[in-house]
C-alpha cells in the first residue's frame, strides 16, 4: 500500500514490527496500514523508504535473540527511535486484551497497539563492542553449564573409557573458559567506562569479577536510570497482588532473570560471609522473622539501588554511606 496517499499518516504513528526469518510484517497505528518486507538488506531499505511519508513516533519490535538486530540497527541509523520488548510482555498484553488469533500481520498490529498503550522507552543505540562483550559473557555461562553437566556425568559413570572421555571434555571446556575470560577482561581493560564500572562493583565486599561482568553486559543502564527503574529491570521490585480488602503475598518477578540469579548468589555470599555491614542487616532481618531467601531478596533490592547511585556518582563502596541506604 502506498502510505503517501493516506492522509491519516500526517498524524504521529506507532510502528509495530513482527519479525521472522524470511520476512517481517509492519503495522502503523492508528492509520491501520500494513505491509510485508523480505528480511534482507534490500527489504530493510525498502521499509525505510516506505516510511518516509509517515510521521513515526517510535518503532516497536520483540527482542528475538538477535534476529531483529539488522533491522533494529538500520532503523536507528535512519533516525527512528526503536524499542525492543520482551516477547513475554507482548504475550501478556495479548491475553489482557483478549486476543488469541495468531498471524504475523495480527502480531504486528498487536505490537503497535502495545506501543501506543504502554509507551515503551526507546532502547539504547546498539554498540557492536557491547554486543560482542555480552555474547562472550553469555558464552562463558554456557560453557560453565556444560562443564557442570560433564562433572555430574563423571560422578555417575563407572566405565573407565567413558570417564577418560569426560575428563578430556572437561579439560577442553576449561581451556575455553580461560580463553573467554581473557577476552572479556581484555575488553574491559580497553574500555574506560567498563573498567570504572568494574572497580565500583567489586569495591563492594563480597562482589567479584563474575558479578561485575554480568552487570556490565546485561545491565548497562545502571547509573543512568532511577532507582525504581533499576529494581524493576533486575526484577527485585515487589509486585502487589491485592484485590479489594484482601492483600496478597508480595513477590518479585519479571526483569532480567540472568542478572537476578547472579546478583542473588553474590548478595547471598556477601550477606552471609564477606560483608560485615550486609551480614548485620541479614541477621537483623532473620531475627525479625524473615525467611532467609526473603531477607536476601530484600538486601538485593537495596544493593541494586546503591550500585545505581554509586555508578551515577562515580563512587566506590563506603560502608558509612551505604549504611543510611541499607536501613
Amino acid at each position: 500500500m502506498n502510505i503517501a496517499a493516506n492522509p491519516v499518516l500526517s498524524h504521529t504513528q506507532i510502528l509495530g514490527i513482527d519479525i521472522s526469518k524470511g520476512w517481517f510484517d509492519v503495522f502503523l497505528h492508528p492509520a491501520a496500514v500494513k505491509e510485508r518486507f523480505d528480511n534482507t538488506p534490500v527489504g530493510i531499505r525498502k521499509l525505510i523508504r516506505w516510511l518516509r511519508s509517515a510521521s513515526v513516533e517510535i518503532a516497536v519490535m520483540e527482542a528475538t535473540g538477535g534476529l531483529e538486530m539488522p533491522l533494529f540497527n538500520a532503523l536507528q541509523l535512519a533516525g527512528y527511535p526503536v524499542a525492543r520488548i520482551n516477547p513475554r510482555w507482548i504475550r501478556d498484553f495479548a491475553k489482557a486484551t483478549g486476543r488469541s488469533a495468531k498471524t504475523d500481520q495480527q502480531d504486528a498490529r498487536l505490537i503497535a497497539m502495545y506501543g501506543a498503550v504502554m509507551q515503551p522507552v526507546p532502547s539504547r543505540a546498539n554498540d557492536h563492542k557491547a554486543e560482542t562483550f555480552k555474547s562472550l559473557c553469555a558464552r562463558r555461562r554456557q560453557i560453565l553449564h556444560m562443564k557442570n553437566q560433564e562433572l555430574n556425568r563423571q560422578q555417575q559413570t563407572q566405565d573407565r573409557f567413558l570417564g577418560q572421555m569426560i575428563r578430556q571434555t572437561i579439560a577442553f571446556l576449561d581451556k575455553q573458559l580461560t580463553a573467554v575470560a581473557a577476552m572479556i577482561d581484555t575488553m574491559i581493560q580497553q574500555n574506560a567506562d567498563w573498567l570504572r564500572r568494574r572497580e565500583i562493583i567489586v569495591s563492594i565486599p563480597g562482589f567479584a569479577a563474575t558479578t561485575a561482568r554480568t552487570l556490565i553486559a546485561d545491565l548497562p543502564e545502571l547509573g543512568t536510570i532511577s532507582n525504581k527503574q533499576a529494581a524493576a529491570l533486575v526484577g527485585v521490585a515487589p509486585i502487589n497482588r491485592d484485590s479489594g480488602k484482601q492483600q496478597g503475598y508480595r513477590a518479585i518477578g519479571g526483569g532480567r532473570a540472568g542478572v537476578r540469579r547472579v546478583l542473588y548468589m553474590a548478595t547471598m555470599g556477601a550477606a552471609t560471609r564477606n560483608n560485615r555491614r550486609l551480614n548485620a542487616i541479614y541477621k537483623r532481618l532473620l531475627a525479625a522473622g524473615k525467611k532467609p531467601k526473603v531477607a536476601i531478596v530484600a538486601i538485593m533490592r537495596k544493593i541494586i539501588v546503591i550500585l545505581n547511585t554509586m555508578i551515577r556518582t562515580n563512587q566506590t563502596w563506603r560502608a558509612d554511606q551505604a549504611s543510611s541506604a541499607l536501613t
